[in-house]
């Protein structure tokens, strides 16, 4: 799947960048990984910790209070805060819960994850669940984000 995607932002000229928290690095990574990645990928910002959102993206810390650092409000600030300083063509953003230690509910429980994709400056939000171990929900996550860059440019 990630080939094919790198392939196809090749093709179209169209480079990316990300911004991540849950995933810590993991996704710019395995575009990285890719020989075509010097033609398409931008860069990554890692904010982890909410010290990196607030002060480097500058996200109001009474909107992560609202609601948590682990939500599809933060996600799509993420982008709306981190485009201004970064110029790409597609942006991904993601915040979730990979283990126990954040904001988990019933409603949101560990597995859960946000993500956006701006393309053309309209903003697509997603919520997506997984099971099992960190390693193999992360892999689920890079495969459903590429089959939604996929859908969304083509």
């Amino acid at each position: 799947m990630l080939k094919t995607t790198c392939n196809i932002l090749a093709k179209k000229k169209l480079t990316i960048f990300f911004f991540e928290s849950a995933s810590a690095g993991y996704l710019s990574y395995q575009f990285s990984l890719n020989p075509l990645s010097g033609n398409i990928l931008i860069g990554s910002l890692v904010c982890y910790d909410l010290s990196v959102k607030e002060d480097l993206l500058k996200i109001s810390s009474k909107l992560i209070q609202r609601h948590t650092a682990e939500s599809m409000q933060v996600t799509k600030e993420m982008i709306k805060k981190g485009k201004k300083k970064i110029k790409a063509d597609i942006y991904v953003s993601c915040t979730g819960l990979l283990k126990k230690g954040g904001s988990e509910s019933k409603e949101k429980p560990v597995g859960t994850f946000f993500y956006c994709i701006d393309y053309k400056n309209k903003i697509y939000s997603f919520r997506t669940e997984y099971k099992g171990k960190p390693e193999i929900k992360l892999q689920n996550l890079l495969i459903d984000i590429c089959k939604k860059i996929e859908e969304i440019i083509s």
